[in-house]
């Protein structure tokens, strides 16, 4: 079977889509078709696969890692499947609503290229506990590490149908080579959530660093750096956050949470065989 893609990026975070609108691909294993096509040396290579379908009226997104396991945060891949669909015709101009596991996510046409999608307030680490920017700045700490003191936040965000993805900010000044040294913020029992280094450049701009992995695209680690360093009282809540390869613009909104606008874009399509 083969199966016509379109790669798109979200600044670094990119994503192989298939429009499977028409049902063709309904029986396929979906997870297996991910561990082939994301691998970078002998599939497509990708961070993440994204099946667009339609099911009673409904579009329906899917999203899997190189693993194969269903990923924990659609936003990256919702905002990316929001700008196909409005190129292609096939969603209203103003809001495209999509069905993903667990819920719903609603992404705004801002103007044809940006999108955003609202996204919850940030929830507090390990308890889950949804917080204000009071709350959040209470689970601020200073750790040493490496000879240096860093001064942390650990958040998660909130997902359709439950708890998404986490972080911990690690705020730095200069070079980003001491903020990857290893930081422990273990909780006890569980496996601790990725260090995000963030360089405060202004109170209206961040810079984050570190490598995609754990759930956390683009989009996660944009809204948990403006969510954590806004908490610190180190931004503004609302500011550019520049991660490799792109910015996307983040919004705390007092009451209704995080907002993130970014600007999806196209690198190529082609066409994958798979063995039925």
């Amino acid at each position: 079977m083969d199966l016509r893609f379109y790669k798109l990026r979200s600044c670094d975070a990119d994503l192989l889509l298939i429009d499977d609108l028409e049902g063709g691909g309904r029986d396929r294993d979906w997870s297996a078709a991910a561990r082939i096509m994301l691998d970078r040396r002998r599939g497509v290579g990708a961070d993440r696969l994204a099946v667009l379908a339609r099911s009673e009226s409904r579009l329906w997104l899917r999203t899997f890692g190189r693993d194969g396991e269903a990923s924990s945060s659609p936003y990256d891949a919702a905002l990316c499947a929001a700008r196909f669909l409005l190129d292609s015709g096939r969603s209203d101009s103003d809001l495209t609503r999509l069905r993903v596991p667990g819920g719903e996510v609603e992404v705004d046409n801002l103007d044809g290229t940006n999108l955003g999608i609202q996204l919850g307030q940030p929830l507090g680490l390990p308890d889950g506990k949804v917080l204000d920017p009071e709350g959040a700045a209470a689970r601020r700490a200073v750790v040493e590490a490496g000879g240096e003191r860093f001064e942390v936040l650990p958040l998660g965000i909130q997902v359709p149908g439950g708890r998404g993805p986490a972080g911990v900010a690690v705020f730095y000044e200069g070079g980003s080579k001491t903020a990857r040294a290893r930081i422990s913020t273990a909780v006890r029992g569980k496996e601790a959530p990725p260090a995000i280094p963030v360089r405060l450049v202004s109170r209206e701009e961040l810079w984050v660093d570190g490598p995609l992995g754990k759930g956390l695209d683009s989009a996660s680690r944009a809204v948990l750096a403006l969510a954590a360093a806004t908490a610190a009282g180190h931004a503004e809540r609302g500011a550019l956050v520049r991660v490799r390869g792109g910015g996307l613009w983040v919004e705390w909104i007092e009451d209704r949470g995080l907002y993130i606008a970014a600007r999806p874009e196209y690198v190529f399509r082609g066409e994958f065989h798979l063995d039925d």
